[in-house]
């Protein structure tokens, strides 16, 4: 008896599992749900081979006999380019004047920045923020 409700119970759940399964895979059909999940599996060429043909719709293929196709190949080929006057002039195509950047000294230490009697150490405190009263004012901000 205890073997049978186990067993019961299993194909209960994977009853339950089975239909959510379905639900799901029919609730999210419109989102292309299973390429984006599909797409790094090793099944995915198999699956998109299945989800592509029932896309498909199945059209009768005409039965004349003949298979020909007409292609009319048609040559497009650009225009001639021609070499203008502007095109060769040295005017245009002149070197810029650049300007030569400026090289600047290496920084060096100086005496001064040794001498301790310069600096102190202080510590800094700012001033203590107040309040105004335009800052809570609603019609400053609206």
């Amino acid at each position: 008896m205890k073997t049978k409700n186990n067993v019961q119970k299993t194909v209960s759940r994977s009853l339950a599992v089975v239909v959510s399964f379905v639900l799901i895979s029919f609730t999210v059909t419109a989102q292309d749900f299973w390429k984006t999940v599909l797409t790094n599996s090793s099944f995915n060429q198999i699956a998109l081979a299945m989800v592509e043909t029932s896309k498909k719709k199945h059209v009768s293929e005409k039965t004349s006999g003949t298979n020909a196709v007409n292609y009319f190949y048609e040559n497009e080929s650009d225009a001639v380019l021609v070499v203008e006057n502007w095109m060769t002039g040295n005017d245009y195509f002149k070197p810029a004047a650049f300007i030569p950047a400026e090289k600047e000294k290496g920084l060096r230490v100086e005496d001064w920045m040794f001498n301790e009697n310069l600096f102190s150490i202080e510590s800094e405190t700012e001033t203590k923020l107040k309040v105004e009263n335009w800052m809570i004012n609603s019609k400053v901000w609206n």
